[in-house]
């Protein structure tokens, strides 16, 4: 008929099993984790640490012994191995080396702890063969995965706007609409946790929530959105323009910040947690000088 009864609709209740702590404290504490069964849109300028935060919820997801699938379209996935490599190691596993042309980069301090790395992550994480940017095709893929993996509790999507297809060359935000709102239901219907990434429109002011790149529907559908900023000259003249902030606002001694731009369970939008970057592994960190301590050790 269309509709039930509402004694019928079974009772909710909160249970903290059904969100993947991301290990950002401030944030876990602000919304308890990422949720199963959401949609989860991060945005954020270009080199603001997306990829960052997107390799340490990974790693995380997989200390906590979710398995997850990864489809990085804008980085080669021997560039992301390396970058996940780094991070899982953390700084007190690698060794600094110099190039010829005076750049520091860091490496491995052994092949041991590297293959201990390796295979803590394969046990774990897919990762998309970047085959395909066709949506269709991808989302196939994926399907077909999850049909013979269903301990798969997260994927991750890196990013919306290098996916295409023909219906988005005809009608772009039509067809974005329906494949966010497939995720949304997907994720729904699936108990997993779709983690989409969508670069933000170029803006002269503070980036918010209405700048996210493409179809509206992607905000409206999302569960949660978060923006991941650094903190650069540029960040603080437009949050002082844009926000109103103080030269001396606090938040400014941090390198990064993750906003929660929209959060529909609790309801804690426009919460900025600050966050220090550590470069040589390449990780956030909640407090100057924490050294996370993956369990592959």
């Amino acid at each position: 008929m269309g509709f039930v009864k509402y004694t019928d609709i079974a009772d909710s209740k909160f249970d903290e099993s059904q969100y993947l702590a991301t290990g950002i404290s401030k944030l876990d504490k602000s919304i308890v984790g990422l949720g199963l069964g959401h949609l989860v849109v991060i945005s954020g300028q270009r080199g603001g640490g997306k990829t960052t935060f997107i390799g340490q919820l990974t790693c995380n997801f997989i200390n906590k012994g979710y398995s997850g699938l990864l489809c990085s379209f804008e980085m080669a996935n021997v560039r992301l191995k390396k970058w996940l490599t780094l991070q899982a190691l953390g700084k007190d596993n690698l060794s600094a080396f110099t190039s010829e042309a005076g750049k520091e980069y860091y490496e491995p301090k052994n092949l041991q702890v590297k293959r201990k790395v390796e295979n803590w992550i394969n046990d774990k994480l897919f990762v998309y063969d970047n085959s395909s940017f066709d949506i269709h095709v991808v989302w196939q893929d994926i399907e077909r995965l999850l049909s013979s993996n269903p301990a798969i509790k997260f994927i991750i999507l890196d990013n919306l706007m290098k996916l295409d297809s023909d219906e988005l060359k005809s009608d772009k935000y039509s067809a974005q609409s329906r494949f966010v709102k497939s995720l949304q239901v997907y994720a729904q219907r699936r108990k997993i946790c779709i983690i989409l990434v969508a670069h933000p429109n170029k803006v002269k002011t503070f980036p918010r929530i209405e700048d996210v790149g493409g179809t509206g529907d992607i905000i409206n559908a999302a569960d949660t959105v978060l923006f991941v900023h650094r903190v650069t000259n540029d960040f603080v003249l437009r949050a002082e323009e844009t926000l109103g902030w103080d030269k001396k606002n606090q938040i400014f001694k941090f390198s990064n910040i993750i906003e929660i731009a929209k959060d529909r369970e609790f309801g804690t939008d426009d919460t900025m947690i600050g966050l220090y970057f550590e470069p040589k592994a390449k990780r956030f960190l909640n407090v100057e000088g924490e050294n996370i301590h993956y369990n592959w050790e």
